[in-house]
């Protein structure tokens, strides 16, 4: 079994896949466009709407994550209700190089990057797109 996070945007998942992608050294594996899925009557597709990211997947080392755009219809707010992701790094380096990246335009540093009595480096980041981060580096 393998859990994958999947982050619905309104709007801005192609631009959060790039970002997301630089910040965690990744890269976009793929892209499907909401004009690319068949027409429906139960699900209509707007003609603005048809170049939104219907599922995009983003690889990087230790992992992978998915991101999607709603349609106007569906108006999610995941942001910090209730989760946040966690990134275990492999040395302290690490965690201080994606908390950099994390932390452009973000909207709040909820911890400072630093040492704690769990870990060697520890960080929460809410970023520009509202996403809580945890950034952790433990010598376990």
């Amino acid at each position: 079994m393998k859990l994958t996070s999947y982050l619905v945007f309104n709007g801005v998942a192609e631009e959060a896949a790039g970002f997301y992608a630089n910040a965690l050294g990744g890269k976009i594996e793929n892209i499907f466009r909401y004009d690319s899925m068949p027409a429906t009557p139960e699900m209509p597709v707007p003609d603005e709407c048809k170049q939104l990211i219907l599922h995009c997947c983003i690889g990087f080392p230790g992992g992978s994550m998915s991101v999607a755009d709603t349609l106007p219809h569906d108006k999610r707010n995941f942001g910090n209700k209730g989760h946040m992701l966690t990134l275990d790094c492999d040395s302290i380096a690490q965690a201080e190089e994606v908390y950099a990246k994390l932390s452009v335009g973000a909207q709040k540093i909820e911890c400072e990057l630093g040492e704690a009595f769990f870990a060697k480096r520890y960080a929460e980041v809410l970023d520009r797109y509202g996403v809580l981060w945890a950034i952790l580096f433990s010598e376990n």
